[in-house]
């Protein structure tokens, strides 16, 4: 079955699912009416006819029903959300194999994890690879989906535990739509996770001598209050008690006011927490890498699903200070704040040491997943990669660019192998040279988040990539595009002397001098790569550059992207060729568009 055939059929089950349930819902709204109506009638009755206790017994079974059926309805509602979710879900995935994905978040906001790898391989923004790819629906999944974009797995054994958890989800889609519709169920804020490590990372207070001092006021303010009732104390006696209770409560407020503040606004949010947990708790996963994933949830006395919610319980108890005539009461009487608050240091002492793996742990999970997606969504036209732990090597099959659709894609081979190693791709404007850079950069990005990649097949060796693209000035800096290009190749090179296994990824490189002196520097650049046994692919019209093959025939070696001029047409095939480019478009181009004649 396609995918687009089994998405659509997820959804055509669904909407008769949620058609039934609303069904449900509208009758139970009649029966809620009814027991009302009944509940009422009867204590009317009781009242009007004459005091019959057969007649209050209706009265309270009819309110009775009418509390089971309130609550049956509330627990109807949330499955008829949860598939509502579901559905978009399924559409959502339907939008993504037209490539149709505009409308989802950019993570613009992320490029500054690593500013150049994400400016020239368009990771971020509208149409970058985060768009495409991201299915994260909590903010700490997003921001460890984006920094394994920017930041790329280097361990040969860890890859392949990757490779074997996202084959593993890939074939799990009920698991991955379940978390994805309840992770949608709740919106976030973006700082609820923030929010509970800045109060978990401050000190601990310990409250228990004032929580036994609670404890006692509260015994002796209802003993107190039962001996006014049988008139051993007065009634106006009591105040004595529940003044010293009050006065108690207040020395203990700053605290308990602050704990309160840090967390009110998120503890809804950690019912959402809790489920998404407890999903991945629940699921029998085979791969290492899932299994160490899910142990970080089970480890300690409790799951953190539990854990989580009984933090949401806590918290629930604070929302009663909300009520002030409520909370008076239950702080003259009993105390109330200095338990609750006792209670959460209790939590925060027991659990502050295992959220931080929680979340790491939920958020690694989402990651996986937006890859596992990616996966089955291709299934036809993917490629899982082998690693090679020896020489560096790049050895590909038809590798297309993922951002294209397979309809219009055109795939290229190419095979790179130990270092040095220089590959220099020339060839006319729109020949595919660019593309085909972005192509190679991203696979590898994919490739060393365990994902697979759009290929026959890939072999490479994991590696470090730096880049000298899109270079930018900066007139804050007083800095001009080609002292920053300058800048930035020097900071290619100290990288390659420190890590030899480096990528480097350059295109038309010193833009901005003539062109004597651009060949020149672009020369000069190469052989000090050479000799640092670098591995770099350059891109450039410069067809001088291309003769350093002759100088170095063993590791140099020429491609180009040709155009062919039919019927005074322009024709790309984007197939890279061996050689060296010996055909220009810009002047025809220029005149076919009237610039020049």
């Amino acid at each position: 079955m396609s995918s687009q055939n089994y998405y659509q059929e997820r959804i055509d089950t669904f909407e008769k699912e949620l058609a039934i349930l609303k069904k449900q819902s509208l009758l139970l709204s009649w029966m809620r009416l009814t027991s009302f109506l009944a509940f009422v009638g009867f204590l009317i009755l009781f009242f009007v006819v004459g005091r019959y206790s057969v007649v209050m017994i209706f009265s309270l079974l009819s309110l009775g029903a009418l509390m089971v059926l309130v609550n049956l309805n509330l627990r109807l509602e949330d499955r008829i959300t949860l598939i509502s979710y579901k559905i978009q879900v399924n559409r959502n995935e339907l939008l993504f194999l037209a490539h149709n994905y505009a409308e989802r978040d950019t993570g613009s906001g992320f490029a500054s994890i690593n500013p150049y790898l994400a400016n020239d391989f368009d990771l971020f923004g509208n149409g970058s690879l985060y768009q495409y790819l991201n299915r994260c629906t909590t903010r700490s999944g997003s921001i460890a989906f984006a920094k394994a974009l920017c930041n790329q797995e280097k361990d040969s054994a860890t890859i392949r535990e990757k490779q074997a958890a996202i084959k593993e989800l890939s074939s799990r889609n009920d698991f991955i739509q379940n978390f994805q519709a309840n992770g949608m169920s709740t919106p976030e804020n973006g700082h609820e996770a923030m929010a509970l490590q800045s109060w978990l990372s401050e000190p601990s207070e310990k409250k228990s001598f004032v929580r036994k001092v609670a404890v006692i006021l509260g015994v002796i303010n209802v003993l107190w209050m039962i001996l006014a009732a049988i008139q051993i104390l007065t009634w106006g006696s009591v105040f004595i008690p529940l003044v010293i209770s009050l006065w108690m409560v207040s020395r203990q407020i700053r605290p308990i006011a602050k704990a309160h503040s840090q967390l009110e606004n998120i503890s809804k949010t950690f019912v959402k927490y809790t489920t998404l947990f407890k999903l991945i708790e629940e699921e029998d996963f085979q791969s290492d890498y899932l299994r160490n994933l899910r142990q970080k949830l089970l480890s300690g006395e409790s799951t953190a699903s539990r854990s989580l919610y009984s933090l949401f319980r806590i918290l629930a108890l604070f929302d009663i200070r909300d009520n002030i005539l409520l909370a008076f009461v239950l702080n003259a009487v009993f105390l109330f704040d200095i338990h609750t608050y006792y209670l959460l240091m209790q939590w925060k002492v027991r659990h502050k040491d295992e959220v931080n793996g929680w979340f790491s742990a939920m958020a690694e999970m989402e990651v996986l997943m937006s890859f596992a997606t990616f996966a089955f969504n291709n299934r036809d036209t993917i490629a899982y990669p082998s690693i090679s732990d020896n020489n560096f090597k790049i050895d590909v099959a038809e590798m297309g660019h993922p951002l294209l659709h397979p309809d219009v894609r055109v795939n290229n081979s190419v095979s790179i192998a130990g270092a040095p190693s220089i590959q220099i791709i020339t060839g006319a404007n729109m020949a595919g040279k660019s593309t085909f850079l972005r192509t190679v950069v991203v696979n590898l990005i994919l490739a060393m988040n365990g994902s697979p990649v759009p290929a026959k097949s890939f072999d490479f060796t994991p590696c470090d990539i730096f880049s000298s693209i899109k270079i930018q000035d900066s007139l804050s800096n007083n800095e001009s595009y080609f002292y920053a290009e300058l800048i930035r190749l020097k900071q290619i090179i100290e990288h390659v002397q420190r890590h030899p296994r480096t990528l480097v990824i350059l295109d038309e490189i010193l833009r901005g001098t003539n062109t004597k002196d651009k060949q020149t520097g672009s020369l000069g650049l190469l052989e000090k790569l050479i000799s640092l046994n670098a591995m770099v692919i350059i891109a450039t019209h410069d067809l001088v550059i291309g003769e350093l093959e002759q100088k170095y025939p063993v590791c140099v070696t020429n491609h180009c992207f040709e155009v062919e001029l039919t019927d005074n047409q322009l024709f790309f095939d984007y197939k890279l060729k061996p050689g060296i480019s010996t055909k220009l478009n810009a002047s025809f181009l220029m005149k076919k568009m009237q610039i020049i004649d």
